[in-house]
């Protein structure tokens, strides 16, 4: 037994512990099934590929599942496995958080085709980038198997339905997206690479339990999360942490070509790859890094349209941003003499918040800066933007600040090059994630205390919170939250805020985010 174990790779290992953990057993477990697999990871004879290019219409089906969840898919023949895995995870709603197999038969005991993973373990076969989905699903009938996540073992059937000639045409302009109502095809003027035609059933959750857990979890949602319907062994508490689980509006019946097709789109526009380019390197870093779920979310983002096209505001768009620094710069002018204590004077202090409309956001008379943090934060940063700097008692411009006075598109420019204002390690990488999500498309919202504004601000901290907690930061005593991701961010959110509080367009937010990250790359 021993010496079984040690055998063991990484996949039978996740496989064996996940089996033991859950209390379950199955026929694949123990070294019977798991200690076979040298059996059947041999060389996989293919044929040669079609002369031409082929067009595969395939049905994929989970399964086990009743009522069946499918995706009916077109798929160009060229992709090899490892890109039909991303394409099958795209099109189930999987979080590739697992490890998978493609093979022929039955999963443990057929030929299986080998991932970058049984490589780097020293298996010899068949690796995945060098099958073409077309030498393996030839004739109408043919199959091809898929599982994902060895613990809970979710099983694919892969079919093919038709195959047809592919004739990639020059793209058209592309239209608006839209939300369809029934299979529908290509609107842009190509036959598309990889694209779902219909389907039923939406994806099981992460972890849930294999089919099993599957078929609870749908009884409780199908009957409105009746607690007569419920998994058994829950209390109340366990319910509502269990709905609190459940990825949000998550229903068992549900299903959306639309939202398919979207990711589909992501994986193939190569929009991240042209975004990544222009990100700093130390960004770029830190989103080779990011793994799945949150990984959807940042390829989302990279995939923004916008991010191809030129990164410009106008001139009055920046006279308009730069305002709140304009205005402290302004205020300075030759110099300006501080208090005994170091605060700018009560009557300057007015002057700012009075300036930029200060008391909706904060409390008090606005004329003490020991009192009013707005004014503090933002004088900080037009220090730190090089713009001004305290002399004996007094703040006066530099000369740079001198220079750029009368000129607020090269003002912009200063001020998105010196951004982000965090100097720690966390802080500079965070407020650069949150830049990435707002260029993105992920609204900025506002840092008031209530409505809409922060609603989409508390949506924002949110999403980066998970991602930074996926590529595995967490504080010295547990999770990331929100609030650690809002005070990493406060220096340049806050400036941002008076910034964006001129803005009369809402497509500025992302556009600024783009320009500061191109500026800062």
């Amino acid at each position: 037994m021993k010496a079984w174990m040690e055998s063991l790779g990484s996949r039978e290992i996740e496989a064996l512990t996940t089996t033991m953990a859950s209390g379950l057993s199955t026929p694949d477990a123990g070294p019977s099934a798991l200690g076979r697999r040298e059996a059947h990871a041999n060389e996989i004879e293919l044929p040669e590929p079609p002369e031409q290019p082929v067009l595969l219409t395939v049905h994929l089906s989970l399964d086990d599942t009743d009522p069946q969840v499918w995706r009916r898919l077109t798929i160009a023949g060229d992709l090899d496995l490892d890109d039909v895995h991303h394409v099958l995870q795209a099109a189930m709603g999987w979080t590739d958080s697992h490890l998978h197999r493609f093979h022929l038969g039955d999963a443990w005991s057929g030929p299986h085709f080998l991932t970058g993973d049984d490589l780097d373990e020293g298996e010899d076969g068949t690796a995945e980038t060098e099958a073409r989905l077309d030498q393996i699903l030839r004739t109408a009938g043919d199959e091809l198997g898929y599982t994902y996540d060895f613990g809970d073992g979710w099983n694919h059937t892969l079919r093919l339905e038709s195959l047809a000639p592919f004739a990639a045409l020059e793209p058209t302009e592309p239209t608006e997206p839209t939300e369809p109502t029934e299979p529908t095809e290509p609107t842009d003027g190509t036959a598309s690479r990889v694209r779902c035609l219909d389907g039923a059933g939406a994806c099981p959750p992460e972890d849930v339990g294999g089919i099993p857990g599957y078929e609870e979890m749908a009884g409780w949602v199908r009957h409105g999360y009746d607690a007569a319907h419920a998994p058994e062994g829950q209390d109340a508490a366990g319910l509502a942490e269990l709905r609190t689980w459940l990825p949000p509006g998550w229903h068992p019946d549900e299903f959306s070509v639309g939202q398919v097709n979207d990711e589909l789109a992501r994986w193939t526009s190569g929009g991240a790859a042209v975004s990544l380019a222009l990100l700093p390197e130390e960004l770029q870093v830190f989103v080779a890094g990011v793994s799945r779920p949150s990984r959807f979310d940042v390829d989302a983002w990279l995939a923004h349209p916008d991010w191809r096209h030129p990164v410009m505001l106008d001139r009055d768009t920046a006279r308009a941003v730069t305002r709140p620094v304009r205005v402290v710069r302004d205020l300075v002018g030759d110099g300006i003499d501080l208090t005994s204590a170091g605060y700018l004077p009560p009557r300057a202090v007015e002057q700012i918040f009075t300036a930029l409309d200060l008391k909706a956001d904060w409390i008090g008379k606005g004329n003490r800066e020991d009192l009013t943090p707005p004014v503090a934060e933002l004088r900080e940063a037009v220090r730190s933007l090089g713009l001004i700097r305290k002399v004996k008692g007094r703040l006066v411009p530099t000369a740079l600040g001198r220079k750029l006075a009368d000129d607020p598109e090269r003002l912009l420019a200063q001020v998105a090059q010196r951004l982000p204002l965090e100097k720690d390690a966390f802080g500079r990488l965070t407020s650069l994630v949150l830049l990435l999500a707002v260029g993105g498309g992920v609204p900025f919202g506002g840092g008031g205390w209530h409505g809409r504004q922060r609603e989409q601000r508390d949506a924002l901290l949110d999403v980066v919170c998970r991602v930074l907690a996926d590529a595995g930061w967490r504080t010295e005593s547990g999770p990331l939250r929100r609030h650690d991701v809002m005070r990493a961010t406060r220096e340049t959110c806050h400036l941002l805020d008076l910034m964006l509080h001129g803005a009369d367009s809402p497509t500025v937010p992302a556009t600024l985010a783009r320009l500061i990250l191109s500026n800062a790359a």
